[in-house]
């Protein structure tokens, strides 16, 4: 039986104690694939905005071999996206369809759904998808397009009403939801959400933004939700969380935009030695001991800017410099909307 969305959202921040160890049971859910890196929006609140990673594609094979040492090993969900944006990938049908064909229980997709049209809806869903978000971060035409930085509000909303339209005609058996990550500018416009996409949808599910593992400490300064009351946040992600870049690294993260938190190349050993290696096993001491000095982690967990460097200078672009924190695009746009009104 498959939880709903909130409860998925609840278990994630969850202190589940019994993850808490060097070498915690292979995870089951929470296994993304991020079969591309590259995004037609740029949200306010992303880190993608400003990424200096090249954009890639991952190797169709290597995707389905690790598909199926995930599934060997136990896991029985998986996810294509991470970074980027799932529908920027031709043939993305045709991963949901090798999921599906290996056994697992549950395969899903977030999108910001400007590429989600009926014809590319259509395919992933007779392909066998079995949940699909609209991540839409605000409910109106000129704020979505402050947050999401793309005048595509109407556009998403045809395609999602297109999709729920197909559901219904032909009684297809899959999720959908909306999703909203809040910011203080949105984060008193949730009424606005169950009016638009109530009646569409299985469960509208909001979000308060967050600093993105590390790479937006601006966001603490310029858009946190008033609500938000957070001052250490609780992370499963080092032991209950396979996360995969397009260049087939495993990394701590599942919004690793600059390979910052990689602990293993999966080109060269096997998910499970990647899993259970001492560089993942060490993190994870480091993890349970606050020591994280140094590590993006450190910003994410403890709500700050630091310094923070690459665990594995070798896979990230960064090599062994610093990560460089900058706040200039967020603030010109913040700065940009209150000349304009909007805010």
């Amino acid at each position: 039986m498959q939880m709903d969305l909130k409860e998925r959202v609840r278990l994630k921040k969850a202190p589940r104690t019994e993850l808490y160890s060097l070498e915690p049971p292979f995870p089951i859910s929470n296994f993304l694939l991020e079969l591309s890196n590259g995004c037609n929006h740029a949200c306010i609140f992303c880190a993608h905005q400003k990424m200096q990673r090249n954009v890639g594609r991952m190797d169709k094979n290597f995707a389905f071999d690790i598909m199926q040492q995930a599934y060997d090993l136990g896991t029985r969900e998986v996810g294509f996206y991470a970074t980027g944006e799932p529908f920027l990938i031709p043939d993305l049908a045709d991963y949901v369809a090798k999921a599906k064909q290996i056994g697992f229980d549950y395969v899903y997709l977030t999108s910001n759904g400007s590429l989600a049209t009926p014809e590319r809806t259509k395919a992933v869903i007779d392909a066998g998808l079995d949940s699909l978000k609209f991540s839409i971060n605000a409910p109106e035409r000129k704020m979505y397009e402050f947050i999401h930085g793309q005048d595509h509000f109407d556009r998403v909303c045809e395609h999602l009403k297109a999709v729920a339209k197909y559901r219904k005609e032909s009684g297809k058996n899959f999720k959908l939801f909306v999703t909203g990550i809040l910011t203080k500018y949105t984060e008193n416009m949730k009424d606005m959400y169950f009016e638009l996409f109530g009646d569409l949808v299985d469960e509208i599910v909001f979000k308060t933004v967050y600093n993105q593992g590390g790479y937006m400490p601006e966001i603490d300064t310029y858009l946190r939700c008033e609500s938000d009351k957070e001052v250490k946040r609780i992370c499963n992600l080092p032991f209950d969380a396979i996360s995969i870049t397009y260049e087939g690294y495993l990394s701590i993260e599942n919004a690793d935009y600059e390979n910052m938190l990689v602990v293993a190349d999966l080109n060269k050993v096997s998910l499970k030695d990647g899993w259970y290696g001492e560089k993942m096993k060490d993190f994870r001491r480091r993890f349970l001991a606050n020591d994280l000095k140094g590590t993006l982690c450190d910003g994410c967990v403890n709500h700050r800017c630091t310094k923070s460097f690459a665990l594995s200078p070798e896979y990230s672009n960064l090599g062994d410099k610093e990560y460089i924190f900058s706040d200039e695009k967020v603030k010109t746009r913040i700065q940009k909307a209150k000349d304009e009104g909007l805010i």
